[in-house]
């Protein structure tokens, strides 16, 4: 009797421990942590995306009307920032044509009838940055533009675009690599609060265009102004994680499966945002390798 008892307790245990080492469903929830390690100075790792233009090529921030949403943001105060590296092959647009819809140039970000900024020619330069203000037919009601400044940027090169505003001076600015581009104290420049989706590589005009060719890294929305005055933006700094942060994406590869039947991502997210960001399915996720200068 006591040898089966013996025997008893260790198919017990043996089956508890079995359990217990069993991998426990992901899907939607937490999101699984791929080992990319993040050296200042060392390394970068992010997603660059094709520049292709089906409904599955896309990357945006999913809102559901939660209180802990986009709509969460205040219209008189808040930033948004991430860097970017333009393909040579990215959509160009026409810096005459008063909309990104009738420009044609590849999109950085926008929320449908709140903002918009995209890509469009510079006589001395690769290309410029246009940021329009967008009223309820996305049609624009102010822009700031760095065709006319002196910030020349380039092709494949990375560079920091920013756009914040304070309501404590009601100052909207427009900042690219921590240069103050444009700068208005209009109050056009007050942003609708509303359920709108942040797109990244695209935008939306009764159908998904102007998708963007080329990387992106460090996204980050904010609750506050978090540049009243130039700055000068590190690209081998982690951005600040405080409660002043709505949404942050460090775009450092760690995803998981969200809608297994359309082969739709998630990707990380830091900050107070409550639902998802979906990763198109044909990105690629690259690495630049650096060597540390020396003393």
């Amino acid at each position: 009797m006591k040898l089966l008892k013996f025997t008893f307790i260790l198919i017990l245990i043996a089956s508890l421990t079995s359990c217990e080492r069993e991998a426990l469903p992901v899907y939607p929830g937490t999101i699984i942590q791929i080992d990319t390690v993040f050296v200042k100075g060392a390394n970068l790792t992010y997603p660059t995306f094709t520049g292709s233009d089906t409904a599955d090529d896309r990357f945006y921030a999913f809102s559901g009307g939660s209180s802990d949403d986009l709509s969460d943001l205040s219209g008189e105060d808040w930033t948004y920032e991430l860097w970017i590296k333009v393909d040579p092959d990215a959509l160009i647009g026409d810096p005459n044509e008063p909309s990104g819809q009738t420009a044609g140039g590849a999109t950085i970000s926008e929320r449908g009838r709140n903002f918009e900024l995209y890509l469009i020619a510079d006589a001395n330069a690769d290309y410029a940055i246009k940021y329009n203000r967008l009223d309820n037919d996305n049609l624009p009601l102010g822009t700031m533009e760095s065709s006319n400044s002196s910030v020349n940027l380039k092709f494949d090169e990375w560079a920091h675009v920013a756009i914040s505003r304070s309501s404590s001076d009601g100052v909207a600015k427009f900042y690219i690599n921590g240069k103050l581009i444009d700068s208005s104290s209009d109050p056009l420049w007050i942003q609708p609060v509303n359920d709108t989706w942040l797109d990244f590589n695209y935008m939306y005009r009764g159908g998904n265009m102007n998708f963007f060719k080329g990387s992106f890294d460090d996204i980050r929305v904010s609750y506050i102004d978090r540049y009243p005055a130039e700055f000068e933006p590190n690209h081998f700094e982690r951005l600040a994680l405080d409660n002043n942060t709505l949404l942050q994406m460090d775009l450092d590869n760690n995803l998981t499966p969200f809608d297994p039947v359309n082969e739709f991502d998630k990707v990380e997210i830091k900050g107070n945002y409550s639902y998802y960001i979906k990763v198109i399915n044909t990105v690629f996720w690259t690495s630049e390798d650096y060597v540390l200068p020396t003393d």
